[in-house]
Order: structure tokens, then C-alpha cells, then sequence
């Protein structure tokens, strides 16, 4: 059961992971959208034109999509890493060659 009981904690570890991943790449897309968004209304002269803001909303845009790309790949190979670890539970559980109860459903 020891084998089990690591198992069941990794992969809760796992899908923990998955989520921030999966946040990370929430906040950067609101980044990537943002950013242009910004360029958009210095152009339009929506927003008021300073430097640092147009630093700022270039930063937005190129960390926003960074940060998509690498949460992207990050969740992927967690994934992959919680099937494997899935398929070892059941395989450590099939090894366990287990008994029905008589008179209960299996």
C-alpha cells in the first residue's frame, strides 16, 4: 500500500501544478491582450502617451506571450506526468491481485 499511497500523493501533487500552469496562462494572456490594447489607445489617443506606459504596454505584450508559450509546454509535460503516474497506480493496484468479498458487488 505504500507504493499506492505515493503514488496518490504525486498525482495530487500533479494536478495542483496543472492548475497554477494553468492560471499562469490565464494571467498571460490577459498580458498579451492588454499590452496591444494600450499600444492601441496611445495610437488612437485614448490613453495618455508617456514613455514609461509605452514601456509598460510593450513589456505586457511580449511577457504576456512568454508567459503563455512556457505555461503552455509547463502543462503539457505535467500532464504527460500524471498519466504515467495514473498508469502506475493501476498497474500497483492490478499487482495487488485483489479478492471479491462473497455476497458483495466487485
Amino acid at each position: 500500500m505504500d507504493e499506492i499511497e505515493r503514488l496518490e500523493l504525486r498525482i495530487e501533487e500533479l494536478r495542483e501544478a496543472i492548475a497554477r500552469s494553468r492560471r499562469l496562462r490565464l494571467v498571460g494572456l490577459a498580458s498579451a491582450v492588454i499590452g496591444p490594447a494600450l499600444i492601441a489607445g496611445f495610437v488612437l489617443g485614448l490613453v495618455a502617451y508617456t514613455p514609461t506606459r509605452v514601456i509598460v504596454a510593450f513589456a505586457l505584450s511580449i511577457g504576456g506571450m512568454v508567459l503563455m508559450g512556457s505555461s503552455r509546454s509547463s502543462t503539457e509535460e505535467l500532464q504527460r506526468a500524471l498519466r504515467k503516474a495514473e498508469a502506475e497506480r493501476i498497474a500497483a493496484i492490478d499487482a495487488l491481485d485483489l479478492v471479491p468479498v462473497e455476497g458483495r458487488p466487485a
